[in-house]
């Protein structure tokens, strides 16, 4: 009778044996599934700042381009002010050959950072904002739109080293040549040397977004 009882232990210690490899199996499956979860949740979370960040950006960038595109308007008013056709009367450049920093023209091109923007603009703090939008900061012929809410200011410069008549000598010229029928404010001869003049305009919208615009022309 001893061989039914050998085979009874073999068969329960196979079982224990079996039985122990299953248990092992099923904690290794349980670290997978932790490690993957773990990695899921990471890249999730991965996503999710990817999505932010570009969101953020594209928002920049659109206060960007909208400070950009508003750098028209205040190139315009610029113009207005140097050809004397400004709506507010006292911002017009009534004298060409003076330094008149109340109206934010100069006749001498003033100092200007490593991009050619004149320190003058460059050198600016960021204005203040509040719930309607930012706060004047008192630069002469300065703008806020209403709609955009950004600040628009402008320099004019005459590209002269000194101030009074423009001179060969101290100013970049350009040689103006009378029309045939020309009969007011035409000097003897038929042309006439004049001076260059650099408007440059600075927009600062909504998230510190800074904008300027630079025009060359010639000037009268």
């Amino acid at each position: 009778m001893p061989m039914p009882e050998t085979r009874l232990t073999r068969t329960r210690v196979a079982a224990a044996v079996f039985g122990g490899r299953r248990q092992a199996q099923r904690g290794a499956s349980l670290i997978v599934a932790l490690v993957s979860l773990v990695a899921m949740i990471s890249a999730a979370f991965a996503l999710f700042r990817s999505v932010d960040n570009a969101n953020m950006a594209s928002a920049n960038y659109q206060f960007l381009r909208s400070a950009e595109q508003n750098t028209d308007l205040a190139m315009n008013e610029a113009l207005l002010a140097y050809m004397q056709s400004h709506p507010t009367a006292g911002l017009n450049v009534m004298d060409r050959n003076t330094n008149q920093a109340g109206i934010s023209y100069y006749a001498i091109l003033q100092p200007q950072t490593a991009d050619g923007v004149p320190q003058l603009l460059a050198g600016l703090p960021a204005p203040t904002w509040s719930g309607s939008g930012p706060t004047p900061t008192g630069w002469p012929g300065e703008q806020i739109d209403p709609q955009s809410r950004q600040l628009r200011r402008y320099v004019i410069e005459r590209m002269c080293d000194t101030a009074g008549p423009a001179t060969p000598n101290a100013c970049r010229l350009y040689e103006y040549t009378f029309p045939r029928n020309c009969q007011n404010n035409c000097s003897s001869g038929t042309s006439e040397w004049l001076p260059f003049v650099r408007i440059t305009v600075r927009i600062d919208g909504p998230k510190n977004a800074t904008a300027y615009s630079q025009l060359f022309m010639k000037g009268d």
